[in-house]
């Protein structure tokens, strides 16, 4: 009978682990029949920095409702090396507490370039713990809205009372550069494949963005954005993002280790792979080449240094 139980409750663990709740995407006509719910929190991270404080500038438009945070200040860790690092529990609980969320809040990012930023924001809040069911990625972000003719507001004030936000558990989607060297490139194991998300200048090395080019032995270059219609800024569909993976060898059965520049384009790729194409195991490598290019000792493919001639 104990035996029994055992069995039972190890399989509605397993049963649970294959169906956890991953971030949703949602479409702009939800979002649009959803503005006015309380629980709601609406989160712009624009490719741009802009401010909300301050003057009020003229034709810098948001959606209704929303919150603008800075990506390079909010969404890293400044004081890092790199400063690509995805913030520290303390600055993290800081950001959620200033914008108002809660352990309740639903919220969903947009930005202004394929979601990349917003999914990178999307990201830390799993890592950080916050529930994967409440949290949600605008399809087409702003771009879609806009198209769509859906109301945008002038860039102003928006009034939030802060909220004390404490992390209480992790939900680590976060490797470092130790884990893929072990896994991916010293002994790689048949299990896990690394996907550099890059655009495939930056992979092959002919556009420099670091000290050198190139990109991680055993890596798989997919570039992420091309998941995305161009028009709209909306996903491509479910057939064509699994065909774009699985026909490099990225499949459901693997672990995945996803990396790019500096750790924007790969939670985006996560996104895509756990969300859309529900994959069970992929891990960000979140520094990414902006770090590993830096440590020289690293080795790299494709290995193209940086000059002075470079900047001409």
């Amino acid at each position: 009978m104990k035996c029994t139980r055992y069995l039972l409750a190890v399989m509605m663990f397993f049963a649970w682990a294959s169906t956890a709740s991953a971030i949703e995407l949602v479409e702009a006509s939800w979002l649009k029949d959803n503005l006015n719910n309380k629980d709601l929190r609406i989160i712009e991270v624009p490719e741009k920095a802009v401010a909300i404080s301050g003057e009020p500038k003229k034709g810098v438009t948001h959606l209704p409702n929303a919150q603008v945070i800075n990506r390079y200040l909010d969404l890293g860790n400044i004081y890092s090396v790199p400063p690509t690092q995805y913030p520290t529990k303390d600055q993290f609980e800081k950001l959620m507490s200033n914008i108002g969320v809660n352990k309740d809040s639903i919220v969903v990012a947009y930005d202004d370039k394929y979601g990349i930023f917003a999914s990178r924001l999307l990201v830390i809040m799993e890592h950080f713990g916050h529930d994967t069911s409440k949290l949600k990625l605008l399809n087409g972000g702003k771009v879609k809205w806009e198209k769509l003719g859906y109301p945008l507001v002038e860039n102003r004030y928006v009034e939030v009372a802060p909220s004390r936000y404490n992390v209480t558990k992790m939900n680590p989607v976060v490797i470092s550069w130790s884990d893929v060297y072990r896994d991916a490139v010293v002994s790689p194991s048949p299990g896990i494949v690394l996907v550099d998300v890059r655009p495939a200048d930056e992979y092959s090395g002919k556009k420099i963005r670091s000290i050198r080019g190139g990109h991680i032995p055993n890596a798989i270059n997919i570039t992420g954005t091309d998941a995305n219609n161009k028009e709209d800024h909306t996903f491509k569909s479910k057939e064509e993002l699994k065909k774009m993976f699985e026909t490099q060898g990225v499949t459901k059965d693997k672990t995945v280790y996803t990396y790019c520049h500096s750790g924007d384009r790969t939670a985006h790729a996560y996104i895509i792979l756990k969300s859309i194409l529900g994959y069970n195991d992929v891990k960000i490598y979140a520094t990414s080449w902006t770090e590993w290019a830096t440590i020289l000792s690293l080795p790299a493919e494709g290995e193209v240094w940086y000059t002075e001639k470079d900047k001409q």
